[in-house]
C-alpha cells in the first residue's frame, strides 16, 4: 500500500477594517415671547469608530522526528501505520468546529471496503507525542476523536484544543488493515489518500 498525505491549509477571511462615522443632532427648540421667535440647533462632531474582522485560519505540520505519514512499506492484514500531525489554529478567533475529510485520489479495495478495508483512528495527546524505535506514545492525556473507515466527510474533532486561537492539537492518525482483509481480495492493492482539516468560524452575534 502506498499513501500520499496532502496537508491543506484552510484559510478564510483576512483582516477587514470598517470605519464608520456617527453624528448626533440636537433637537430643535422653539421659543416664543414678546413677539419674537427663536430656533436653536446643535450638532456634534463625527465620532469615528473602527471594527476589525478576525482571521479564521488552520494549518497542519509534521512534528520534528515524525516519520513520513503511513510509511513502513507494504501492509499485511493486522498491520497498522501511524502519522503525527500538529493541527494549529493560527488565526485570531475561536472556531466553532474542526473537521477531517479524507478522500482517495487513487482508489482500490483498501478504501472501498468499509468493513475489511483500511480503518482510521485519530487520537490527540495533551503534550507532544513521544517518538522512538516503537510506535509513538503519549506521556500526557489521550483523547480519542474517532475510529471509522478511512474515507470520511467532515468527521468532527470535538473539543479539540485547536478550537481556541493560537493553539495546537497534537494528533496521531493510525491506519489499520483489519485481520479480516483476505489475501485474494487485497493483495497488491494500492490507494492514494488525501486528508483535509477544516476550521469553521463561530456564529456572529452582538459583542
Amino acid at each position: 500500500m502506498t499513501t500520499n498525505d496532502t496537508t491543506t491549509t484552510t484559510r478564510r477571511r483576512t483582516g477587514l477594517k470598517i470605519v464608520g462615522a456617527l453624528s448626533v443632532v440636537g433637537a430643535a427648540v422653539a421659543v416664543a415671547g414678546l413677539g419674537t421667535f427663536g430656533q436653536f440647533t446643535d450638532t456634534t462632531s463625527p465620532v469615528n469608530s473602527q471594527v476589525d474582522a478576525g482571521v479564521v485560519s488552520v494549518d497542519v505540520s509534521s512534528p520534528a522526528g515524525a516519520a513520513v505519514p503511513f510509511s513502513g512499506g507494504m501492509m499485511l492484514a493486522g498491520d497498522s501505520r501511524s502519522a503525527l500531525v500538529d493541527l494549529v489554529n493560527n488565526g485570531t478567533t475561536r472556531l466553532s468546529a474542526l473537521t477531517l475529510t479524507s478522500t482517495a485520489t487513487s482508489s482500490s479495495v483498501l478504501d472501498q471496503d468499509k468493513v475489511n478495508g483500511l480503518q482510521l483512528t485519530v487520537d490527540s495527546c495533551s503534550v507532544a507525542w513521544t517518538t522512538g524505535a516503537g510506535a509513538p506514545y503519549c506521556t500526557g492525556t489521550v483523547t480519542s476523536y474517532l475510529t471509522q473507515p478511512i474515507i470520511m466527510s467532515n468527521a468532527p474533532l470535538n473539543s479539540s484544543p485547536a478550537l481556541a486561537p493560537m493553539t495546537f492539537d497534537h494528533l496521531k492518525l493510525t491506519a489499520t488493515l483489519p485481520t479480516s482483509a483476505t489475501a485474494d481480495a487485497f493483495q497488491a492493492a494500492s490507494s492514494n489518500l488525501s486528508f483535509v482539516f477544516t476550521g469553521s468560524q463561530r456564529a456572529g452575534g452582538p459583542r
